[in-house]
């Protein structure tokens, strides 16, 4: 082999390692863009998921507080009907002192919800059930 063909050989091999070597760092560029771009995509996606667990929790906040106005609505309606002379049953009874454990329970854990409104009324069932018991003169319908 002569020196030209040493030198044809050295050209050629520094033009394959060459072409090589830059598709070796075009094919490293694309993996890192594709693995920033997974990443980025990874990143909105857990962000999306933060975004919709406070969401929910937002929700459930307010499913507990609409839960603990609604039987604050109950027993206040309850404790009307009581003054009015209403009767009730001794199921009826249970179903508002149930409604008074939710409410006492929800302001319980929740100081700032302002619960002086039905304190009153709360006591008033209260009283009335127990003085209902010790009868045992709670509404019956005989059909």
């Amino acid at each position: 082999m002569g020196r030209g063909d040493n030198m044809t050989l050295e050209i050629l091999t520094a033009v394959v390692v060459a072409v090589l070597s830059s598709k070796l760092w075009d094919f490293l560029a694309a993996r890192f863009k594709r693995k920033d771009e997974k990443e980025d995509k990874q990143d909105r996606v857990l962000q999306a998921i933060k975004d919709l667990t406070a969401r929910v929790d937002g929700i459930g906040t307010r499913v507990d507080e609409n839960a603990a106005v609604l039987a604050r609505t109950h027993i206040l309606r309850f404790n009307d009907e009581l003054i009015n002379g209403v009767d009730h049953s001794f199921e009826y009874f249970r179903q508002q002192l149930q409604d008074i454990d939710t409410y006492e329970a929800y302001c319980k854990v929740h100081p700032q919800f302002r619960n002086t409104y039905a304190t009153m009324a709360i006591d008033n069932i209260k009283d009335t059930y127990d003085r209902l018991i010790k009868k045992g003169t709670f509404a019956i319908r005989e059909d």
